[in-house]
């Protein structure tokens, strides 16, 4: 009786691990903000104030590709323009550096925050150490993004069990099997900051933190592809 009683615990606990792996539950939908723009239709936009600052940073994002329709396996153009506002008499604000990242947004957590492409950009030499930005003349940048990015290449195939037979890195397995919902993008914009009666700059820091959804939302009655 206690060898039976050992087989049944044992089997039990192989069981509850195999189920835990294999039904384990989705993750929720982000609640990040969303930029649902069709073309030249629409944009986002955010205006705060800078911390620590009395003055705005106003930051405004776009892109040329109907985002009603957007392909996570696409290449696509990412518009940003970023302008001071109500900055007191005399102010000087430079963006020093600007880095972007766009990660994947998954109801699996194998995929969920996985990067796909990357930029950087701030002034390559010279005596200027970062971008003028006024209310006249907006620090301006298109991101280029890479839609088969060696990282989303790299990725798809660690997380994606089986992927080179049923799961190949198509659009349509990324969303049904993936559970992809959208593109995370994030911006962090370093500024330099120097007012009227200052002899130097001093820093200041905005991060954005925003979601582009995929055109086709992912089929809750298909099975996520599972770990390893």
């Amino acid at each position: 009786m206690k060898r039976m009683g050992l087989i049944v615990a044992l089997f039990l606990v192989i069981f509850s691990t195999l189920f835990v792996v294999g039904c384990r539950p989705e993750l929720p939908l982000s609640d990040l903000p969303t930029l649902n723009n069709d073309l030249a239709n629409g944009k986002l936009t955010i205006d705060k104030v800078v911390p620590g600052e009395d003055f705005s940073f106003v930051r405004e994002y776009s892109t040329s590709y109907d985002a009603k329709s957007w392909r996570i396996t696409d290449s696509k153009n990412l518009m940003m323009r970023a302008w001071v506002r109500g900055a007191p008499r005399g102010m000087i604000v430079l963006v020093e550096h600007m880095h972007s990242d766009v990660s994947l947004k998954s109801r699996y957590e194998g995929l969920d925050g996985w990067p796909q492409d990357s930029m950087d950009d701030s002034v390559h030499g010279g005596d200027q150490p970062g971008f003028w930005v006024t209310e006249s003349y907006p620090y301006e940048n298109v991101f280029a993004i890479e839609g088969f990015s060696q990282s989303l290449i790299e990725g798809w195939g660690y997380w994606g069990t089986g992927y080179i037979g049923s799961y190949r890195l198509t659009e349509t397995n990324v969303v049904q099997y993936g559970k992809v919902y959208g593109n995370k993008i994030q911006v962090v914009y370093d500024l330099l900051i120097k007012r009227a009666d200052e002899q130097y700059f001093h820093t200041g820091s905005v991060i954005d933190e925003f979601l582009v959804p995929t055109g086709v939302q992912p089929d809750t009655n298909k099975p996520a592809i599972k770990n390893r």
